[in-house]
Protein backbone atom coordinates (compact mmCIF):
# COMPACT_ATOMS: atom_id res chain seq x y z
CA UNK A 1 0.00 0.00 0.00
CA UNK A 2 1.52 3.09 -1.40
CA UNK A 3 0.96 6.20 2.00
CA UNK A 4 -0.22 9.10 0.48
CA UNK A 5 1.67 11.96 1.03
CA UNK A 6 -0.23 14.77 2.24
CA UNK A 7 -3.23 14.33 4.32
CA UNK A 8 -5.85 16.97 6.39
CA UNK A 9 -8.55 16.30 8.28
CA UNK A 10 -11.53 18.20 9.90
CA UNK A 11 -10.93 19.10 13.58
CA UNK A 12 -14.10 17.96 15.74
CA UNK A 13 -12.70 19.50 18.87
CA UNK A 14 -9.91 21.35 20.22
CA UNK A 15 -6.75 19.46 21.10
CA UNK A 16 -6.35 18.27 24.51
CA UNK A 17 -3.56 20.15 26.35
CA UNK A 18 -1.67 18.30 29.07
CA UNK A 19 0.55 20.46 31.23
CA UNK A 20 4.22 19.58 32.36
CA UNK A 21 6.68 21.11 35.30
CA UNK A 22 10.65 20.69 35.63
CA UNK A 23 12.37 21.82 38.29
CA UNK A 24 16.32 21.33 37.03
CA UNK A 25 19.50 22.03 37.30
CA UNK A 26 21.71 22.99 34.33
CA UNK A 27 25.71 22.44 34.18
CA UNK A 28 27.05 25.58 32.13
CA UNK A 29 30.36 23.92 32.22
CA UNK A 30 32.51 25.94 29.35
CA UNK A 31 36.25 25.85 31.58
CA UNK A 32 38.43 22.51 32.63
CA UNK A 33 38.66 19.14 31.71
CA UNK A 34 34.11 18.41 31.64
CA UNK A 35 33.38 21.13 29.65
CA UNK A 36 30.39 20.68 27.66
CA UNK A 37 30.75 23.16 25.59
CA UNK A 38 33.12 24.23 22.69
CA UNK A 39 33.72 26.98 20.32
CA UNK A 40 33.22 25.99 16.72
CA UNK A 41 33.35 29.88 15.40
CA UNK A 42 36.03 32.81 16.09
CA UNK A 43 35.34 35.58 14.10
CA UNK A 44 37.97 37.62 15.77
CA UNK A 45 35.72 40.76 15.45
CA UNK A 46 34.48 43.18 17.94
CA UNK A 47 32.53 42.04 20.71
CA UNK A 48 33.34 38.45 19.69
CA UNK A 49 30.17 39.04 17.44
CA UNK A 50 29.74 35.93 15.32
CA UNK A 51 31.33 33.08 17.66
CA UNK A 52 29.28 30.21 17.47
CA UNK A 53 29.45 27.71 20.49
CA UNK A 54 28.30 24.24 20.48
CA UNK A 55 26.68 22.75 23.78
CA UNK A 56 25.87 19.64 25.24
CA UNK A 57 24.81 20.84 28.80
CA UNK A 58 24.07 18.38 31.62
CA UNK A 59 20.44 19.37 33.43
CA UNK A 60 20.05 17.44 36.62
CA UNK A 61 17.16 16.68 39.25
CA UNK A 62 19.26 18.27 42.02
CA UNK A 63 21.78 20.01 43.26
CA UNK A 64 24.03 17.92 45.51
CA UNK A 65 26.06 15.08 44.65
CA UNK A 66 23.59 12.51 44.13
CA UNK A 67 22.27 14.05 41.61
CA UNK A 68 20.30 12.34 38.65
CA UNK A 69 21.00 13.79 35.01
CA UNK A 70 17.61 13.68 33.28
CA UNK A 71 18.66 15.50 30.07
CA UNK A 72 20.89 17.08 27.85
CA UNK A 73 20.62 20.39 26.46
CA UNK A 74 22.25 19.92 23.13
CA UNK A 75 22.51 23.09 20.33
CA UNK A 76 24.36 26.28 19.94
CA UNK A 77 24.60 29.51 21.18
CA UNK A 78 25.56 32.30 18.81
CA UNK A 79 27.08 36.03 19.89
CA UNK A 80 24.73 37.78 17.99
CA UNK A 81 24.96 41.74 19.73
CA UNK A 82 27.38 43.75 17.63
CA UNK A 83 27.74 46.34 20.37
CA UNK A 84 26.95 44.22 23.60
CA UNK A 85 27.43 40.97 24.67
CA UNK A 86 24.21 39.20 23.36
CA UNK A 87 24.10 35.07 23.16
CA UNK A 88 21.21 33.70 21.26
CA UNK A 89 20.63 30.01 21.86
CA UNK A 90 18.91 27.44 19.73
CA UNK A 91 18.80 23.49 21.58
CA UNK A 92 16.94 20.45 22.08
CA UNK A 93 16.21 19.57 25.67
CA UNK A 94 17.22 15.40 25.01
CA UNK A 95 15.59 13.59 28.04
CA UNK A 96 17.55 10.46 28.98
CA UNK A 97 15.65 9.47 31.89
CA UNK A 98 13.21 6.13 31.69
CA UNK A 99 10.04 7.89 32.28
CA UNK A 100 10.62 10.24 28.82
CA UNK A 101 13.65 8.95 27.43
CA UNK A 102 14.03 10.26 24.07
CA UNK A 103 11.49 13.01 24.21
CA UNK A 104 12.63 16.53 23.54
CA UNK A 105 11.88 19.93 23.90
CA UNK A 106 12.80 22.58 21.41
CA UNK A 107 14.18 25.70 22.94
CA UNK A 108 15.56 29.15 22.04
CA UNK A 109 15.99 32.63 23.14
CA UNK A 110 19.14 34.61 24.57
CA UNK A 111 22.08 34.59 27.25
CA UNK A 112 22.16 31.24 29.74
CA UNK A 113 22.53 32.87 32.91
CA UNK A 114 19.39 35.06 33.40
CA UNK A 115 16.32 35.42 32.19
CA UNK A 116 13.63 33.25 30.09
CA UNK A 117 13.94 30.43 26.78
CA UNK A 118 11.11 29.88 24.82
CA UNK A 119 9.52 26.03 24.30
CA UNK A 120 8.96 26.60 20.71
CA UNK A 121 8.46 22.56 19.70
CA UNK A 122 8.49 18.87 21.38
CA UNK A 123 8.80 15.57 20.50
CA UNK A 124 7.83 11.93 21.44
CA UNK A 125 6.24 12.32 25.28
CA UNK A 126 5.82 16.11 24.29
CA UNK A 127 4.48 16.74 20.78
CA UNK A 128 3.74 20.41 19.76
CA UNK A 129 5.26 21.37 23.40
CA UNK A 130 4.70 25.60 24.10
CA UNK A 131 6.23 27.05 27.37
CA UNK A 132 8.59 29.17 28.92
CA UNK A 133 12.09 27.99 30.55
CA UNK A 134 12.55 30.55 33.82
CA UNK A 135 16.10 30.47 34.24
CA UNK A 136 18.65 31.88 37.31
CA UNK A 137 21.66 31.92 38.19
CA UNK A 138 22.37 29.48 41.14
CA UNK A 139 25.99 28.70 41.91
CA UNK A 140 29.31 29.63 40.27
CA UNK A 141 32.07 27.24 40.03
CA UNK A 142 35.45 27.37 38.88
CA UNK A 143 35.00 25.66 35.45
CA UNK A 144 31.30 27.16 35.09
CA UNK A 145 28.15 27.89 36.78
CA UNK A 146 25.04 26.25 37.88
CA UNK A 147 21.77 27.91 36.69
CA UNK A 148 18.18 26.72 38.27
CA UNK A 149 15.35 25.79 35.77
CA UNK A 150 11.93 26.06 36.04
CA UNK A 151 10.29 24.43 32.69
CA UNK A 152 6.54 25.07 32.02
CA UNK A 153 5.08 23.83 29.37
CA UNK A 154 1.42 22.45 27.47
CA UNK A 155 1.86 19.62 24.91
CA UNK A 156 -0.70 18.09 23.23
CA UNK A 157 -1.04 14.36 22.54
CA UNK A 158 -1.50 13.06 19.14
CA UNK A 159 -3.41 9.61 17.83
CA UNK A 160 -1.71 7.85 15.72
CA UNK A 161 -2.75 5.08 13.55
CA UNK A 162 -6.10 5.57 11.62
CA UNK A 163 -7.89 8.72 11.34
CA UNK A 164 -10.59 10.47 9.43
CA UNK A 165 -9.01 12.17 6.65
CA UNK A 166 -9.02 13.33 3.50
CA UNK A 167 -5.66 12.06 1.38
CA UNK A 168 -4.10 13.30 -1.82
CA UNK A 169 -1.27 12.11 -3.61
CA UNK A 170 -1.99 8.17 -3.65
Amino acid sequence: MVKPTFKTAPVRNALQQHELYFHLYLHHTPLGSNRNQSGIVDPKLHNSFGSTVVNDWTLYDGHGANAKVIARAQGLHIQAGMRTQNWYNSFSIVFEDARFKGSSLQVMGPVVEEGEWAIVGGTGQFPLAQGVIYKKFLEQRSDGNIMELDIHAFYSPLRTGNCNCWSLGV
